[in-house]
């Protein structure tokens, strides 16, 4: 994953890994990867055995970013600066608060991603 991070723009950690404390340690491995160029990070992934996948949380809402999934690495990919920020911003609240419940974190996310409210 080095190669890959090293040709992005940022490359975070994300995820309840992350935003939880303590962290499960039964969850996959979440990156956020924001790129100059969405074409040739896709292929970089999928040179790397990674299949494309969507979130079912995010279904439909899916245009800013794409997701990758290895194993249980999974690595959301976006040249979208501005969702990257909203991204990050939503993910340190989450951190923040300690949202244990994927519920919460969801509502976060959405809320801050795209100004829904998340019923889930």
């Amino acid at each position: 994953m080095d190669e890959f991070a090293a040709k992005c723009l940022r490359y975070e950690p994300v995820g309840s890994r992350v935003t939880c404390n303590p962290p499960p340690m039964d969850t996959d491995e979440d990156f956020l990867a924001l790129v100059p160029d969405e074409d040739a990070a896709w292929e970089h992934l999928l040179g790397m055995g990674f299949e494309t996948g969507t979130d079912a949380d995010y279904d439909g809402m899916a245009s800013n970013f794409i997701s990758f999934k290895r194993g249980a690495t999974n690595v959301i990919v976006t040249a979208d600066a501005d969702w990257f920020c909203k991204f990050m911003a939503a993910s340190h609240v989450a951190k923040r608060l300690n949202l244990l419940k994927k519920a919460d974190r969801i509502a976060v996310f959405q809320a801050v991603l795209y100004s829904n409210i998340y019923e889930g």
